[in-house]
């Protein structure tokens, strides 16, 4: 028989039960409902953080270097993040995340009174905060490979509702109550969702087979061996789907490590009229979100994966001729919405390529595939930015994401295990 476990992780010995403690369905629904909360906590944090390091006198080339901080944590954590989720379930891992994320906008808080290098130093909790390896893992779990697409989709129409309510409360918190309560506002609803995730997910989420369940848990594998990494990067799909996801990252990076200082420095936008553009943005990658569905029902993968990749050339190219945040926002359209429905079509195609054990440690190399190109990106992002100006960014990113067109077209169907 096949179940959800629900057992807690500290009853040994127990047998999985017979039927999910959780009703499925309302388990997704507070699933997406901490997905909410966690999307306006973290714009909050990422509206007030670019004016902390302005005031505390970050020019872009050191903004560079916090850039690449931020991908080395996050590099170092996403693989034993997966794991982690893999082997002590969802609960645990969606709980250290959220503390993680508490700990690192106190952190920001007290950059005011340590300066530049406590700025560094509130970085370092990024090792811990990856919501989305553990939101990712938790709804693949809980759905089959026929809707699997669509469940992402759907809990990445969730997390709009952070990209849209979250810039402009945290532009008008900056602007009345200033960065340092902005970020302790974060820091509360953190705290709220770690309350939420004990109270209503259950330990683990995992689809098991009743009668191997006693058997895989005397045998778990070690957090650390990375054995179980490699055995996933041998499979030829996943192989092919993180190296995609790593060409993407590389103009994704390039350009959105320098969006904030391009909004501040060349675009002069306040802190509500930088709250406004990323609202915009939110509801573009709504309405994106919300066409993956009947695009996977009428088009195949491998054409969807084409479409989506030829609106972020478009929108790449038209960022390179934009002069002020207008033509800069008619830019993004094309170019978010092809960027969230490859991201949502690429983990898709990675979650279906493993078994259900296997879920985390494969959203965890999703995501470290992006964070190898944000270790490098940010210093070339800020040198072309200092030297040629934002315009050779917008032309950098046209030409990588031109390649990763022409391979999709010529490729006769998308990866597959």
């Amino acid at each position: 028989m096949i179940t959800v476990n629900t057992e807690d992780s500290g009853s040994k010995g127990a047998g999985n039960m017979s039927g999910p403690r959780r009703n499925t369905k309302f388990l997704m629904f507070m699933i997406h409902v901490n997905y909410a909360i966690y999307g306006i906590s973290s714009h909050l944090q990422g509206g007030a953080f670019p004016f902390v390091s302005k005031k505390l006198g970050v020019d872009p080339t050191t903004w560079g270097y916090l850039q690449t901080t931020i991908a080395v944590a996050q590099l170092a954590g996403c693989p034993i993040f997966g794991r982690f989720g893999d082997l002590y379930g969802g609960r645990a891992a969606m709980t250290l995340t959220f503390l993680g994320m508490m700990v690192e906008n106190l952190l920001v808080v007290m950059a005011f009174s340590g300066g530049i290098p406590l700025l560094f130093i509130s970085r370092a909790p990024m090792l811990f905060i990856h919501p989305m390896t553990a939101f990712q893992m938790v709804v693949s779990d809980l759905s089959d490979e026929k809707t699997r697409a669509d469940a992402l989709a759907k809990l990445n129409i969730v997390s709009t509702i952070g990209r849209i309510l979250g810039p402009t409360i945290a532009g008008w918190l900056v602007e009345h109550y200033g960065e340092s309560f902005t970020c302790l506002v974060a820091a509360s609803m953190s705290a709220l969702c770690v309350t939420l995730v004990w109270v209503f997910v259950p330990a683990s989420t995992k689809q098991v087979d009743e009668e191997k369940a006693e058997t895989s848990s005397q045998n778990k594998p070690s957090l650390f061996d990375y054995r179980e990494i490699l055995r996933l990067l041998r499979i030829p799909a996943v192989a092919e789907l993180l190296g995609i996801k790593m060409f993407c990252s590389i103009a994704f990076f390039l350009l959105n490590s320098m969006m904030p200082i391009i909004q501040m420095e060349v675009f002069k936008m306040s802190p509500q009229e930088y709250g406004y553009f990323g609202t915009y943005l939110g509801i573009v990658y709504l309405i994106c979100f919300s066409c993956v569905s009947p695009l996977t029902k009428r088009l195949s993968d491998i054409n969807v994966m084409r479409v989506s990749e030829l609106f972020v050339t478009i929108g790449d190219f038209g960022l390179a001729l934009s002069n002020n945040y207008w033509q800069a926002g008619l830019a993004f359209l094309p170019r978010c919405f092809g960027d969230g429905i490859l991201a949502t079509m690429i983990n898709s195609g990675l979650s279906k390529g493993v078994s259900a054990q296997d879920t985390g440690g494969v959203m965890g190399l999703s995501l470290s595939a992006g964070h190898v190109p944000h270790m490098i990106t940010p210093p070339i992002a800020a040198y072309l930015f200092e030297t040629f100006g934002y315009r050779s960014i917008g032309i950098g990113c046209f030409a990588i994401n031109s390649i990763l067109t022409v391979y999709l077209f010529r490729r006769k169907d998308a990866p597959s295990t």
